[in-house]
């Protein structure tokens, strides 16, 4: 579903992400923890090009969203003038691409017909491979802490404008009329405020909400958009300890229909009892993932044992 490979990411001189590689298979929960500054939330919003990783690559369903990074092509590095150099050395072929890091050839300098045959190799997979980033957003469904409700359009508003502004023109082509369309999906927004119990908000603004009442309609807003995928950033770090409870049921429920799921938490219960897997973050690198029961009965590294005896 999501394969994200060798991921950097720089801030200026600043390292959040070093060197991060995980996969999300179909119908999977995996729950990302760590302390504050450890990369999380970089690498959740790397996932949907939200941040551009500084070099890596980013898949979903097997299309590519990033640019190429040549050092994860051995057929890419092979065509770069700093392997054939190692090659004209006598080094064995694996060992010469594995010497090579990508800043190396980023910035290498080629001969004009060395220069045509790398960028051949790199515009090979990006052409075979890569998909509009705004295309493969549509099909993944992203969950901020702070809601991001339009606070100048109604609840039903809010939920309808990603598929009126994506699906509507393929509807009205078909012969449907404008008033047909907006019916349809104002009907789709309707069963699923009925789904959180909220049906009665639909012409309410967003001002007026509780913040658990805001952050069920920001899920339920991404969910309208029937994306294969959902990213949560720390869904419930913003809200009353009172309104926690009315979220976390409602990602369990998601969980429970099959919904693949990333999950960025300090919500340690939710993890232990929804996840598949879990990831440990420190210091902008995945120090050790597992089940549950691995990393919260049997954990092994160092910072991952101190990270739990001080929060749970």
């Amino acid at each position: 579903m999501l394969n994200v490979n060798n991921i950097y990411k720089n801030f200026g001189d600043l390292q959040v992400l070093k060197g991060v590689s995980i996969q999300i298979k179909e119908g999977e929960v995996v729950a990302v923890i760590g302390a504050s500054g450890s990369g999380k939330s970089t690498l959740l919003r790397c996932m949907n090009l939200l941040e551009t990783p500084t070099f890596g690559e980013v898949w979903q369903n097997e299309e590519l969203l990033t640019p190429v990074d040549p050092y994860l092509h051995p057929e890419v590095i092979m065509a770069s003038n700093t392997y054939k150099k190692l090659i004209a050395t006598g080094m064995a072929p694996g060992e010469a691409i594995a010497k090579i890091k990508a800043e190396d050839l980023l910035n290498e300098k080629f001969s004009v017909a060395e220069g045509k045959e790398y960028k051949k190799a790199m515009k090979k997979i990006y052409d075979e491979h890569h998909i509009d980033i705004n295309l493969a957003r549509q099909e993944m469904g992203m969950v901020f802490q702070q809601f991001n409700l339009f606070n100048n359009k109604s609840v039903l508003e809010n939920i309808t404008l990603a598929p009126m502004k994506t699906r509507a023109k393929k509807m009205l082509e078909e012969g449907k009329s404008k008033k047909e369309v907006k019916a349809y999906f104002d009907e789709k927004a309707m069963a699923l405020l009925n789904r959180i119990g909220l049906e009665e908000k639909a012409n309410a603004y967003p001002s007026t909400l509780s913040g658990g009442q805001k952050q069920r309609i920001a899920i339920v807003r991404a969910l309208a958009m029937n994306p294969d995928v959902m990213l949560f950033d720390e869904p419930t770090s913003a809200l009353d300890p009172e309104m926690v409870g009315e979220v976390l049921d409602l990602m369990k429920e998601l969980a429970k229909e099959g919904m693949t799921m990333v999950v960025v938490t300090h919500e340690m219960g939710f993890a232990r009892e929804v996840a598949d897997r879990v990831v440990f973050m420190h210091e902008g690198v995945i120090a050790e993932e597992g089940t549950p029961d691995e990393i919260f009965n049997h954990p092994k590294h160092p910072k991952l044992q101190q990270f739990l005896k001080s929060i749970l």
